[in-house]
């Protein structure tokens, strides 16, 4: 009897805790996709700062089509990323659950791929994150992103 209320007693804190857990988990990929996305920007405004903007297609000149290289950003190097990191192609970043792409505007388009959201979107533009589309996943309310 006292076996069976024990099981019964980690049965109820197992089913509180899990839901818990997998919240604090996406939180903190959560957290890395914020560092990274400030990483790109920042990275991105650099790059302009160093190379100037094409005026006349507000291309930056050391681009490759409509996406900026990230091979010339200062997190260019896949041995600079962050464990867990791996660069796409040219412009495009993934890691931590989450798919980052950079635009000429160096705001930086983010598609969750992994965790209890998948396929949650959001844009950051250098100060906050907003566009979220979570398809009524509650993701949005999660993250506190517009």
């Amino acid at each position: 009897m006292e076996l069976m209320a024990v099981v019964m007693i980690i049965g109820i804190l197992t089913a509180v805790a899990v839901p818990q857990y997998r919240k604090v988990v996406d939180r903190s990929r959560f957290t890395k996709a914020q560092v990274m996305a400030k990483s790109m920007y920042d990275s991105c405004q650099r790059l302009i700062s160093e190379w100037g903007v094409d005026y006349y297609s507000n291309v930056p000149v050391a681009s490759s089509g409509n996406r900026w290289r990230i091979s010339r950003l200062d997190i260019g190097s896949e041995s600079l990323l962050p464990s867990g990191f791996i660069i796409v192609t040219d412009g495009v970043i993934s890691g931590a659950g989450f798919q980052y792409a950079l635009q000429n505007d160096c705001s930086v388009n983010i598609n969750q791929i992994g965790g209890n959201y998948v396929g949650t979107s959001m844009k950051f533009n250098g100060q906050k994150f907003y566009n979220c589309n979570d398809n009524g996943s509650g993701a949005c309310d999660i993250y506190n992103v517009e």
